[in-house]
């Protein structure tokens, strides 16, 4: 299960493309990547990773049984240049399918261009409508707010706060923990079973709809 299929699609003027890893590339997220604290910093990371390291974490998530990874690339004409990773992890199938998601992009020049939103929704429609999944949840760091707003994009919505989790830049951080729950129907009725959903969640629910519908008319499934 370790890597995902072939996704592409085309935001603004980039062409973008969800693919497996390789041992080759490995080393482009050492360097520019991931020995920089700026790239770092909100990752609960405080070390930086060398390429044998990257090595072991590759051989390490090739055989796992639980989660999905796949390399994010820049595609121009036949050239594919690796800018970051995205994955579903802890995958469980006890009584409802969860797993826990995860994304970085390591090239500083590709931030804010919307690439993370995109990647978002392209890995929550995928776990949706392929995969079955009924709950997605991830975690941000206080002071991660560009990560925080493209999570939302696709519909996840706040759980709980957990304080004190991180000591980046001189002070205590706080973690917002936050779900994406599946919008269909049968999902959403096994989610909340007799409860009455809160509004919040009413509202992620239509945000990922429109993420949904947005990768089905967006992305390419090789």
């Amino acid at each position: 299960m370790a890597f995902g299929p072939i996704m592409q699609l085309e935001i603004n003027d980039l062409s973008l493309e969800l693919a497996p890893l390789s041992k080759e590339i490995m080393g482009e997220f050492v360097s520019p990547g991931m020995q920089q604290l700026s790239i770092t910093k909100y990752l609960s990371r405080h070390t930086a990773p060398v390429f044998e390291d990257e090595m072991e974490w590759f051989e390490r998530t090739r055989t796992e049984k639980d989660s999905i990874v796949w390399g994010i690339y820049v595609r121009e004409g036949k050239k594919r240049t690796l800018i970051g990773s995205t994955s579903l992890m802890s995958i469980t199938n006890q009584h409802t399918i969860q797993s826990v998601s995860g994304s970085l992009i390591f090239r500083k020049e590709f931030w804010g261009r919307g690439i993370a939103s995109a990647v978002h929704k392209a890995r929550t429609w995928y776990a949706f409508e392929h995969l079955g999944h009924t709950r997605i949840k991830s975690a941000v760091i206080h002071g991660n707010v560009a990560s925080r707003k493209a999570l939302e994009k696709s519909g996840y919505a706040l759980v709980y706060v957990e304080r004190n989790v991180e000591y980046i830049d001189g002070r205590l951080r706080h973690q917002d923990n936050l779900e994406c729950l599946n919008p269909s129907e049968a999902a959403w009725k096994l989610w909340w079973g007799d409860e009455r959903s809160t509004k919040q969640s009413r509202e992620a629910r239509q945000k990922t709809i429109e993420a949904m519908d947005w990768a089905r008319t967006h992305i390419t499934l090789m």
